[in-house]
């Protein structure tokens, strides 16, 4: 079963460039062995960390047309940091993971299944 694993994290570090850099050591030293243990395992498939928010562009359609508007937004509490996908035997395995996430860096981590087409 796969899962992707969709990681928030504060959004006024972002804006305010408030990052802790003992704690951005700790966080990715963590993310490294995560990776490391979840290859050795075969459940990790993929993980990528995504760049400034500031960066967003959400494109929908309006009765207008199509528009791009800019983000994040200023009410936004958390934004989304990072992701990664598992391939793993059962849901509780990839509740697990997450949690272990969570512990180590307190971020948010929504986990979902990924729709295989079967």
């Amino acid at each position: 079963m796969k899962f992707i694993m969709l990681a928030y994290t504060n959004a006024q570090n972002w804006v305010e460039g408030t990052w802790d850099p003992e704690e951005v050591q700790k966080a990715c030293d963590f993310f490294e062995q995560l990776g490391k243990d979840l290859a050795a395992s075969g459940e990790g498939v993929y993980t990528a960390g995504l760049g400034d928010p500031s960066l967003t562009r959400t494109i929908r359609e309006t009765p207008g047309g199509t528009v791009a508007a800019d983000g994040p937004y200023a009410e936004v509490k958390e934004v989304l940091a990072s992701f990664g996908i598992v391939d793993v035997v059962s849901a509780d395995r990839a509740y697990e993971i997450a949690q272990q996430i969570v512990d180590a860096v307190g971020d948010l981590v929504e986990v979902r299944p990924l729709m295989d087409g079967s």
